[in-house]
């Protein structure tokens, strides 16, 4: 089959979780504000950065396909500016090379209230070299309330334009969540409980749950992390996701176990994030 003589192809790397975080907690990510890792799916999330935030995942997946991802974000007054990428490498089975992905998001952010957009350029390479990619943006909305809670909406998909070859198919995607601080993320106790929504154009409604809780004494502890709720491609059936996060200060390592994903195996993910 010749993927020219196709329809435009997918991009399994824009519906994957925006984080290794988000990836413990079942793929849950729109209502998890400070990370710089929001620019994949909620640019409105980037409200609550205080100076800077920078994050990098590794994924290695079945059949030699590997997922890497970084992502920047910054203050300027009221404003939070961020960049982001995230490549896929297909396994050598697909009919597909690789996917890409670039976003750049702002934010503007009044009081409780913060209103983000980005620009995201998608593009998916085939086994003869010849790329497909379309330009798209994203739209955001959060209500973060101090540290205690969050609720964001984000559309992703709006509006698309052909840049090279057939384009890439990317069905407008909403997300709806909430994020609850059940105890003062400032003391030593962690408890957090998110939960999210997901309508995409011509699949079913997806719904989240995720848990995260731990200690942190000093600057220094560990958290654990749990999450249900169906894969965005592959099996329709709800799914099991675990992971842990070692804090060290402004910096966090994390790890995520999804036991089924787009590929129909486990995967192991692997992130940093820094706050300085």
């Amino acid at each position: 089959m010749d993927p020219a003589a196709a329809q435009a192809p997918s991009a399994v790397v824009t519906v994957l979780p925006p984080s290794t975080r988000s990836a413990a907690l079942a793929g849950a990510g729109v209502a998890l504000v400070g990370d710089a890792g929001s620019v994949f799916i909620n640019p409105a999330g980037l409200a609550t950065i205080k100076v800077l935030s920078l994050e990098g995942a590794f994924a290695p997946m079945p059949e030699g396909a590997h997922l890497w991802q970084g992502a920047g974000a910054f203050r300027l007054g009221q404003f939070n500016f961020g960049a982001g990428t995230a490549y896929l490498q297909l396994p050598d089975s697909s009919l597909y090379r690789e996917n890409v992905t670039w976003v750049g998001s702002a934010d503007y952010r009044y009081g409780l209230l913060s209103l983000g957009a980005s620009g995201r350029y998608v593009s998916v390479t085939d086994t003869t070299g010849e790329v497909n990619a379309t330009f798209t943006t994203d739209a955001g909305f959060t209500l973060a309330v101090f540290d205690i809670m969050a609720l964001a909406v984000s559309v992703q998909g709006i509006g698309q334009s052909l840049v090279s070859g057939l384009g890439v198919e990317l069905p407008t995607t909403t997300h709806l969540g909430y994020t609850l601080n059940f105890v003062d993320p400032q003391e030593t106790a962690r408890l957090l409980a998110t939960i999210e929504w997901v309508w995409t154009e011509d699949r079913d409604t997806r719904f989240l749950v995720g848990v995260e809780g731990g200690a942190v004494l000093k600057g220094v502890g560990l958290v654990g992390r749990v999450g249900y709720g169906p894969a965005p491609l592959g099996p329709t059936g709800a799914r099991w996701t675990v992971g842990a996060g070692l804090v060290m200060g402004r910096l966090g390592l994390d790890y995520a176990y999804q036991a089924d994903n787009v590929f129909g195996e486990g995967v192991h993910a692997f992130g940093l994030r820094l706050t300085p």
